[in-house]
């Protein structure tokens, strides 16, 4: 890349063409109607530090690393699947995977409301090593098949089902984020994320 004199004051030298440089970010809610099923993309989510307590509301863990895949099928099935590591502090480290899902007919059902869930988790032991995870397990896998309240999702899988709602009823997913009082922070949230939805802001 060439070197940019910091004194520069021209947009076409920092940011390409003026135009570009103008043009306005695209609303989270245009970028979900463009968005058509079938959809899928994977994220990423690693924590350190109190945040981790604060964002899984679980015991007192110190690092997380949890893997997504964000789905919308052709007919309308929402699908989060999570699958990660809980590790650090006094208790026992953990991997788990967690399937979220809600069927395909919007009129069938409110989004946001209630969401079939299905967990896996194991207690081990867990090392971090040059950046690379190894999972030694201490006693037996449990799983367990529950429906969750939309409100007792951890705050990372709220925002990546909202992404998924609004790819799947843009209106009505919009018009319930708000009845809630979440359509602010998903839209913050989604607004700047090159990756959300498949067009980009």
């Amino acid at each position: 890349m060439p070197w940019v004199d910091p004194h520069e004051t021209d947009p076409e030298t920092w940011g390409g063409s003026a135009a570009a440089a103008n043009r306005p970010c695209t609303p989270v809610y245009e970028r979900a109607l463009s968005t058509r099923p079938p959809f899928e993309r994977t994220d990423k989510l690693v924590l350190h530090g109190p945040a981790v307590t604060e964002e899984f509301r679980t015991r007192g863990y110190e690092s997380v690393r949890v893997d997504y895949h964000l789905a919308v099928e052709a007919d309308g099935r929402v699908k989060l699947l999570a699958r990660g590591h809980l590790w650090g502090g006094d208790e026992p480290h953990q991997r788990f995977r967690a399937q979220y899902r809600r069927e395909s007919e919007p009129t069938d059902t409110v989004p946001f409301d209630e969401y079939l869930a299905w967990t896996r988790y194991q207690f081990g032991t867990i090392d971090v090593e040059d950046g690379t995870l190894s999972f030694e397990p201490e006693g037996d896998r449990e799983e367990e098949t529950r429906r969750l309240d939309w409100t007792d999702l951890y705050a990372s899988a709220r925002l990546r089902m909202a992404e998924l709602e609004l790819i799947r009823n843009p209106g009505l997913a919009r018009y319930a984020l708000r009845d809630l009082g979440e359509w602010r922070d998903v839209e913050d949230a989604l607004r700047y994320n090159p990756d959300a939805f498949a067009v980009g802001p």
